[in-house]
């Protein structure tokens, strides 16, 4: 796969004056959908923070050029050794998170 982007993002965790540091990875369309990944810089987990990553990317990255992360994107979430794809319900708050 082709990368077509490639940006750091912070967005905020439980501490408030710890913001989390992850890589975001957009490729050229797969199957109808724009693969996004995304990948941890820090000690903290994007699995939990999920929401708040899918909607900083959506307005800082996929407004811009009339994506909409829920219908016409896949997210995954790679850690050291696993991948996880994100599957949303329709919403961006109604989300599942499956072991690949």
């Amino acid at each position: 796969m082709e990368v077509l982007y490639n940006v750091k993002l912070l967005y905020p965790t439980d501490i408030p004056v710890s913001p989390g540091v992850i890589n975001v990875e957009i490729y050229k369309p797969q199957q109808g959908k724009l693969p996004i990944y995304i990948k941890s810089l820090d000690e903290n987990d994007p699995k939990r923070f999920i929401q708040n990553i899918a909607y900083i990317i959506q307005e800082e990255l996929l407004n811009r050029i009339n994506i909409d992360i829920v219908t016409q994107t896949q997210l995954y979430v790679i850690d050291e050794n696993s991948k996880y794809k994100i599957i949303f319900n329709n919403i961006l708050k109604d989300f599942t998170i499956e072991k690949e």
